[in-house]
This record gives structure tokens, C-alpha cells and sequence, in this order.
């Protein structure tokens, strides 16, 4: 495991990391999203050594950094290569750093990927290049592998068989991979929890998914044109009232009715639609929504992006500032 320990650095009066606390535990992907200047390049500097932080401490597997440098792979946005280095090059030069490193492995996993390992690097489009290196880096054998920004300049093809790569490395030896990028997408299908750097501060750490208790997505369809209003006897189920449907003043209407009601997260309106997130237990804000007499009503999945709006909401932030 990766301890971190109210981790600072600055670079003049600029606050890069600004006393982070972070356990990564052993085993898994884990992520760290932010914008451009976020301090996720820097974090990932500090854990694996380049930098020293001005404050703070980092124990890896309880030792110090400079114990545990054999256990660490640190992976850059721009890979630093030899002029004229070929794959075949790099993973000798690896292998003295590494001992564990896998040329071998390395063979194998460049020819499954059409990657001559004699070819240039300097040769290879951007894609390629980052291909090559995380293959060099899944190689070395190290117990962690920290990466900035490791799926940019891959296809879809391309990144999904590197994911694919690093979950059977995670299968076969204890391995742990930290990684860094600007885009929810890249880490929401691999990473088990994520970090949220802001600003060189941490918002939030872990599983979302597992977090958001009680937040629940719903999406509601009503028959358009007539009078409507909830009916006073009682609960209706969907489709009850739908002889005479509803207009778009009514519409708005239940929209204002269902703000004041319920916990709402975020509420739209399109056409005869509703689709709402909101805070609460399922089965009562499901009664509430059947009582309005909905001609169709769904539980709808919610993404990543939509667990993370309403977690960081709850902690005051606008995380659409902090993603975008």
C-alpha cells in the first residue's frame, strides 16, 4: 500500500499539491482525475521520487521512497527515450533498473500489437510510442506502476486492449497502477476508486458507485395536451390519468411540485418527459413520482459522471468546474 501523508509542494508562490492524505490500496487501478494544473503530474512525481515534497511523507509498503524505489514504475506523459532507441534497446536498458523486467514479455506483447522491437521509437506515430512504453512498463515487473495520462493518443482498440493487458498483469502478481488523466472516461471502467484533485487538493477519494447510498435516477413519461393534476383520493399507478394527458403548464408545474417534495439532485424536462435524480429512499420517491400518474415510469442507471455531480454537491463543490 501507498501512504501518503499531508504531501505539499509548491514551485514558487505556486501551491501544487497542497497537504494531500491518500491510502492506495494494493491490487487495483486506481485513479486520480483533475483538470490541466490539478497537481495530478506532480502527485505522480512525488510517489515516485523525481520531486521532493516540501512537507509530508510516503511510505510504500511502510518504507520510504528511497527504500522502495525497485518496486515503482513511473510512467510520463512523454516517455524520455534514447536517440535512435529501438523497444529491443529500452527493455535492456529497463532490465538494469528493474531486475524483474520481462524482455520476453515484452516480445511477445509488441509483436501481438504489430510494434517492430527494432524499429525506432522516434519513428512510431503517438499512439504507437504509447503503446510501446506501456508495454515496457507492464514488463519491468515492478510491484507499482504510476502513469500520467497513459490512454491519451490511443484508439479505442487500441486502449481497450491495454486495459485488458493490465487487468491480467493484476491477475497474475501482486501489481497496483495509479492513473492519472483529465477525462472521467478514461478510469470510469477500470479504476475501482478515484481521487479528485482541485486546485492541488484533494476533494474526494474512493469507490462512487459504492458511496452513493440513497441517490437514485428516474425517468417519467407522460401523455401530452388536457387538463391534469394530482388526484386528491390518492396514489395512482403510471397510466391512470392518461385519458385526458397534460399540458406543458402542467408539466412545469409537476416539476415544481416534485422540487419541493423531494431532495432533488437535477431535474429536466423534454417534451413528455422527466428525468430527475434524487436523493432519498427508492420506494418512497418512487410512491411520490406514481401518485403524479406517469404514463410510463423507469429507474434508469446512472453514470459516473452523474454519482460523482451529486457527491460533490453534497460537499459544496461545482464539479462540473472540477471535471471540465
Amino acid at each position: 500500500m501507498i501512504r501518503i501523508k499531508e504531501i505539499a509542494k509548491s514551485y514558487g508562490a505556486t501551491r501544487a499539491v497542497d497537504g494531500i492524505s491518500l491510502d492506495i490500496p494494493d491490487g487495483e487501478m486506481f485513479g486520480l482525475l483533475g483538470t490541466n494544473g490539478a497537481g495530478k503530474t506532480t502527485l505522480l512525481r512525488l510517489l515516485s521520487g523525481i520531486l521532493e515534497p516540501d512537507s509530508g511523507e510516503i511510505l510504500v509498503d511502510g518504507k520510504s521512497l528511497a527504500e522502495a524505489a525497485e518496486k515503482i514504475f513511473f510512467l510520463p506523459d512523454t516517455p524520455y527515450y534514447f536517440p535512435n532507441a529501438s523497444m529491443e534497446q529500452m527493455a535492456e536498458f529497463y532490465e538494469r533498473q528493474y531486475p524483474k523486467t520481462d524482455t520476453e514479455g515484452v516480445r511477445y506483447m509488441a509483436e501481438s500489437l504489430n510494434l517492430d522491437m527494432r524499429q525506432p521509437i522516434r519513428t512510431f506515430s503517438k499512439g504507437m510510442k504509447r503503446q510501446a512504453f506501456l508495454i515496457l512498463a507492464l514488463c519491468a515487473g515492478t510491484k507499482y506502476l504510476l502513469c500520467d495520462e497513459v490512454f491519451d493518443g490511443l484508439d479505442p482498440i487500441a486502449a481497450d486492449v491495454m486495459k485488458n493487458l493490465f487487468r491480467q498483469a493484476m491477475k497474475e502478481r501482486k501489481f497496483t497502477v495509479v492513473v492519472a488523466s483529465h477525462r472521467l472516461q478514461e478510469l470510469e471502467d477500470t479504476c475501482g476508486n478515484i481521487a479528485i484533485l482541485h486546485r492541488g487538493g484533494l476533494v474526494t477519494a474512493g469507490d462512487m458507485r459504492t458511496q452513493a447510498e440513497d441517490i437514485w435516477k428516474f425517468q417519467c413519461a407522460f401523455r401530452m395536451n388536457g387538463s391534469y393534476g394530482p388526484d386528491a383520493a390518492g396514489e395512482k399507478s403510471p397510466g391512470e390519468n392518461m385519458a385526458t394527458g397534460i399540458s406543458s403548464d402542467d408539466l412545469r408545474q409537476l416539476r415544481d411540485r416534485l422540487e419541493n417534495t423531494l431532495d432533488i439532485v437535477s431535474i429536466t424536462l423534454e417534451g413528455s418527459f422527466i428525468t430527475l435524480i434524487a436523493r432519498g429512499k427508492k420506494d418512497m420517491i418512487r410512491a411520490v413520482l406514481i401518485s403524479e400518474g406517469p404514463a410510463v415510469l423507469n429507474e434508469v442507471p446512472m453514470s459516473l459522471e452523474e454519482i460523482f455531480i451529486a457527491e460533490m454537491e453534497v460537499k459544496g463543490y461545482d464539479i462540473r468546474k472540477v471535471l471540465h
